[in-house]
């Protein structure tokens, strides 16, 4: 004789299969990766990207796929920050014949929006431009004399842009820039100073500075099948 499910028990039955599918689903979102590159700065001694100014950098990260377009991403970042007046773009420049060399560490989270559906049951491709923005704490290393009163520790916004490509279930490699803006003038230790002590160093105050990030990134999802698994109702017989 065959036992037909009630209508509560059909409910049960879809409730307790939809959590095993998403407990397998979940499964598959967890990511943890790294990734090597070059950060740089702009300011008062670099309005623009100069060669010179290029540091070595690197970042770990963890990533938690919220669906097949959005990921969350916690990550942390660190690298070498640099700038000088060596090349002086004008003669205020070279009269202040300023520079600096710190370590930047940045702990920060970020949502990544992918324009097309790479990673999906139905998807046709294995690669995605993406978005990213969030927020950030940075600290610094290395001024050895302050020309200012402030904190090593400071608040960035993140925002760039990437591509990813997805080798396999487990294994994605990408390409990524990213600006981190600050509330912060002082990353190379010049900024507001006294205009009729002509000692020269000081810079603009009424902008802020910046530093950016560009690197390859790989990463490694926890991809496993769990097949979901429903308790016996009572009064029924395994076999």
């Amino acid at each position: 004789m065959t036992n037909k499910l009630a209508g509560p028990s059909k409910i049960l039955f879809m409730l307790l299969l939809f959590t095993g599918l998403s407990n397998g689903l979940f499964a598959q979102k967890r990511e943890i990766g790294g990734g090597v590159g070059a950060m740089f700065y702009t300011g008062d001694l670099g309005r623009g990207l100069k060669f010179s100014n290029i540091g070595p950098a690197g970042t770990v990260l963890y990533r938690m796929n919220v669906n097949d377009f959005v990921s969350i991403r916690v990550s942390f970042l660190g690298g070498n920050l640099k700038g000088s007046d060596a090349k002086p773009v004008d003669a205020f420049a070279a009269a202040r014949a300023a520079s600096f060399n710190i370590f930047v560490s940045e702990f920060g989270g970020t949502f990544e929006y992918y324009f097309l559906n790479f990673r999906g049951k139905r998807a046709q491709i294995n690669w995605s431009p993406y978005f990213h923005a969030g927020i950030a704490v940075f600290g610094m290393i290395g001024h050895q004399n302050k020309n200012a009163t402030y904190s090593n520790v400071q608040i960035g916004i993140p925002l760039g842009f990437g591509f990813r490509y997805q080798l396999d279930k487990r294994w994605g490699f990408g390409i990524e820039y990213g600006v981190r803006a600050t509330f912060f003038d002082y990353l190379d230790n010049i900024s507001d100073g006294d205009i009729y002590d002509k000692n020269y160093q000081y810079g603009n105050i009424f902008d802020t500075d910046q530093y950016h990030f560009l690197g390859l990134t790989v990463s490694y999802t926890f991809y496993q099948v769990i097949c979901p698994t429903l308790p016996l109702k009572q009064g029924y017989r395994k076999y």
